[in-house]
C-alpha cells in the first residue's frame, strides 16, 4: 500500500487534512480485505453521533478530524448468519504520533464512535490529536446484549481477543500509512466489556500496547453474573412481591447515612465520601430494630441477614467463595436517574436478569458458568512480567458501589497479578490500581467524582517515567467539588483547617 495517493502540494498544504479525507473517500484505503461503509470529514461537533454524551467542557475542545469506518474479513458463519470484524478509526488533522484503541461495552456488536472520550477528561482523545480506534469485536447487532454470536466459534474467538489485535494491527498500518510514520506510542483505555479487552491486551498480547487503562473489567462475567443474581434474589426474598425492590426509597436512605455515620469521616472530613474504603467495616446489625421498634429508620432481623449475606457474595456449602462480595459504599441506593441502580434496588445483571423468577441454584449456577460460552476468554492470567519487563504500564480503576462487577474482585485480581510479576523486577513501579468512591458501573452514583482524566497520567508515565502520584476527579452529583483519586493503597486525607472542596486539601496517605 503506497502513500502517493494521499500526497499534496504546496497549494493544498492548508487544506492537507480535508483533502486526505476526501482521497480516502475516492480511493478507499488500498487494503483488499477492507470495505468501507463511512468517510466523513468532521468540521463541527454537531456532527457527532455522541454528542448528548458529551461534556459542556468536551465539546468546547472540539477539533476537527477524518472519521472513517469499515469492515475486513467478511463471511458466513456456521451459524448460517453474515460475519464481519467492523472497525472505526478517527484521524486528526495534526496528529501527535499516538495511537489510543478505545475498548468496547456490553457484548458489542456495534462500533462505538472513536473520540476516546471516556476517562480522558475535558479533551477527548481525538482533539488532543490522538488517532483514535475501535471494534464491534466482531460481530453485528442492534443491541448490546444479543447472544446470537455464541453459536459461531470463530465469532468468539474475535470477541474475547481477536478482533481488537487484528483492528490494532489495521489501524496502525494506516496510519504509518497516511502521516508516513508508524505510531510512537500505542495505547489501550476501556472499561467493562473494554475493561476485559485491556485486560487481555496486557496478558496475551504484551507488545501491542504501551500503556493501558483497566476500568471495572468484566473479566470473568460467569462467575460476576452469579453473584449479581444471587445478590438481588437474596434482598428479593424481603419483598411479599419480588417485582419490587426490597427496601423502601426511605428505608435505604437510612441505610445510607448509618453508613456514613460509621465510615465518612475515617478520611477526615464527612463529606458524602468514604475515601478509606478498605477502613469501612459497616456492619449492617448496626441498623437492628430494638424491641417494639419498626419502621424506616430500622432493620428487622430478616433484612439485617439479607444484607450482610447479599453483600458477602455467594459461597458454596464448604464454605469456597464463588465471587468476591461488594463494598459497601454510598452508591449502593443509586436510583436509575443516575446510572445503572445501585445493589440495594436488587437487579440483576443483565445475563442473569432472565433467570430472576427461577430459585437460585448455586450447583446448577456454577455448572452453567464452566461451560459459559464466554468463560474461554476470561481475564485471569497474573503473571504479567512480560508486559512489564518490556516496560509497560498499567492503571486500574473501579468505583465502589459498582452493582455488576465487584471493585472487590478487581482489586483482589490486581494483588495477586503484583505478587506474581513482580518477582522479574520488584523495585519496578508499572501498575497501579484506583478505588473511585461512590461511583457505579464506569460512571455514575448518587455522591460520586466521575470525572477524571486517566490518559495523561499513564502517558506521561510511559513516555516521561513520571509515576502517577494523583488523579484528580470532579462530578456533576457534586459541583464545584474536586478530590484526588490515590493510588492504592493509600487514602485521600484531609488536611484539617484546609477547604473543604478543594482536592488540594487532600494528601494521598497510607491508612493508619
Amino acid at each position: 500500500m503506497g502513500g502517493s495517493v494521499w500526497a499534496t502540494d504546496a497549494a493544498t498544504e492548508q487544506n492537507q487534512a480535508a483533502s486526505r479525507c476526501e482521497a480516502i473517500q475516492q480511493h478507499g484505503l488500498g487494503i483488499s480485505d477492507v470495505t468501507l461503509n463511512q468517510v466523513e470529514y468532521i468540521t463541527s461537533v454537531e456532527q457527532l453521533s455522541s454528542i448528548k454524551t458529551l461534556s459542556p467542557a468536551q465539546r468546547a475542545a472540539f477539533k476537527p478530524f477524518c472519521k472513517i469506518s469499515g469492515y475486513f474479513e467478511k463471511r458466513q458463519g456456521a451459524d448460517g448468519k453474515p460475519y464481519a470484524i467492523g472497525v472505526g478509526l478517527s484521524l486528526p488533522d495534526e496528529w501527535n504520533g499516538k495511537l489510543l484503541f478505545q475498548g468496547g461495552g456490553g457484548l458489542n456488536g456495534l462500533i462505538r464512535e472513536p473520540l476516546g472520550a471516556y476517562a480522558t477528561g475535558d479533551v477527548p482523545a481525538i482533539f488532543r490529536g490522538y488517532a483514535v480506534a475501535s471494534t464491534d469485536s466482531g460481530h453485528q447487532s442492534d443491541t448490546i446484549f444479543n447472544t446470537d454470536f455464541f453459536a459461531d466459534s470463530d465469532a468468539l474467538q474475535n470477541f474475547y481477543s481477536g478482533a481488537v489485535v487484528k483492528s490494532t494491527h489495521l489501524a496502525k498500518q494506516v496510519l504509518e500509512t497516511l502521516y508516513q510514520s508508524p505510531p510512537q506510542q500505542a495505547y489501550f483505555l476501556g472499561c467493562s466489556t473494554g475493561g476485559r479487552e485491556a485486560m487481555t491486551m496486557s496478558q496475551r498480547f504484551p507488545e501491542l500496547f504501551d500503556g493501558i487503562v483497566v476500568g471495572a473489567p468484566a473479566r470473568q462475567t460467569n462467575y460476576s453474573e452469579i453473584a449479581d443474581l444471587w445478590s438481588a434474589k437474596r434482598l428479593r426474598q424481603l419483598s411479599e412481591n419480588p417485582q419490587t425492590p426490597p427496601f423502601s426509597e426511605a428505608k435505604q436512605q437510612a441505610i445510607v447515612a448509618a453508613l456514613k455515620a460509621q465510615c465518612d469521616s475515617n478520611d477526615g472530613l464527612a463529606d458524602g465520601i468514604i475515601s478509606d474504603v478498605e477502613g469501612c467495616d459497616f456492619e449492617p446489625r448496626a441498623l437492628a430494630c430494638k424491641a417494639g421498634e419498626s419502621g424506616d429508620t430500622c432493620l428487622s432481623g430478616a433484612e439485617v441477614t439479607a444484607l450482610e449475606e447479599a453483600f458477602a457474595g455467594p459461597r458454596t456449602a464448604d464454605g469456597t467463595q464463588v465471587y468476591p462480595g461488594f463494598f459497601f459504599d454510598t452508591g449502593i441506593s443509586a436510583s436509575p436517574k443516575v446510572g445503572i441502580p445501585g445493589l440495594l434496588h436488587a437487579i440483576a445483571g443483565p445475563l442473569g436478569q432472565p433467570r430472576m423468577g427461577q430459585a437460585f441454584d448455586l450447583g446448577k449456577e456454577l455448572a452453567m458458568a464452566q461451560h459459559f460460552p464466554l468463560a474461554p476468554g476470561n481475564a485471569t492470567v497474573t503473571d504479567l512480567r512480560p508486559f512489564a519487563v518490556k516496560g509497560g504500564k498499567i492503571i486500574f480503576f473501579h468505583g465502589v458501589s459498582d452493582p455488576w462487577f465487584s471493585a472487590k474482585d478487581t482489586l483482589a485480581y490486581y494483588q495477586q497479578m503484583r505478587a506474581q510479576s513482580n518477582a522479574a523486577s520488584p523495585d519496578a513501579e508499572w501498575a497501579q490500581f484506583y478505588f473511585v468512591p461512590g461511583m457505579g458501573h464506569c460512571r455514575g452514583g448518587a455522591e460520586t467524582l466521575d470525572h477524571f482524566d486517566m490518559l495523561t497520567p499513564l502517558a506521561n508515565w510511559v513516555e516521561t517515567q513520571q509515576q502517577p502520584k494523583r488523579v484528580i476527579a470532579t462530578g456533576a452529583s457534586m459541583p464545584a467539588v474536586s478530590r484526588p483519586l490515590c493510588p492504592y493503597p493509600s487514602v485521600a486525607t484531609y488536611q484539617q483547617g484546609q477547604p473543604t472542596n478543594l482536592a488540594s486539601s487532600f494528601e494521598c496517605k497510607l491508612p493508619e
